[in-house]
């Protein structure tokens, strides 16, 4: 039997729900370091590094909804794609500045769940970053790729049945 990994069950569009959650919980923690001015971001970050640090995390956004509204992959592929790429030259750009101050990362935190995030270093900090950068246009890659293969597979079908 051939499965259709194309579809999403229902529990999984219920599941791109709770990574949208995720995101707006990410948004909200570097937001409230920002508002609350805790000394996590630095002198350095400016407009530039606050579209480089929230604008990928709003693009996370996308792709989930349209899964979970359509049921389907293929439709946010090109979404996930543009994701991938605006995180790795955002994160491209906050390696460069680096405008944040990791010993402050834990501040938002009540202080009894402090110590979850109190070891994370600058040069810690810097390695997801570091990461980001090297996967970002490594797997903007094959999620084109399985957007067009796809697409071309759903063109043959549709001509089939004409």
């Amino acid at each position: 039997m051939e499965t259709d990994n194309e579809t999403l069950t229902t529990p999984q569009r219920w599941a791109e729900f709770l990574v949208v959650a995720a995101m707006l919980l990410l948004f909200g923690f570097f937001s409230y370091h920002q508002l609350a001015n805790t000394g996590f971001f630095t002198e350095k970050f400016g407009a530039l590094e606050t579209v480089c640090l929230y604008g990928p995390i709003l693009a996370a956004l996308i792709a989930p909804v349209v899964r979970a509204v359509t049921g389907r992959r293929n439709p946010a592929r090109p979404f996930e794609a543009a994701r991938t790429a605006f995180l790795a030259a955002g994160s491209l750009w906050l390696l460069i500045v680096f405008p944040f101050n990791f010993a402050h990362l834990a501040d938002t935190l009540p202080v009894s769940l402090r110590f979850a995030l109190a070891w994370v270093t600058d040069d810690i900090g810097k390695i997801p970053l570091l990461i980001q950068v090297i996967l970002g246009p490594v797997a903007g890659i094959p999620i084109l790729w399985k957007y067009f293969s796809q697409r071309r597979q759903t063109i043959r079908q549709q001509q089939q049945y004409t």
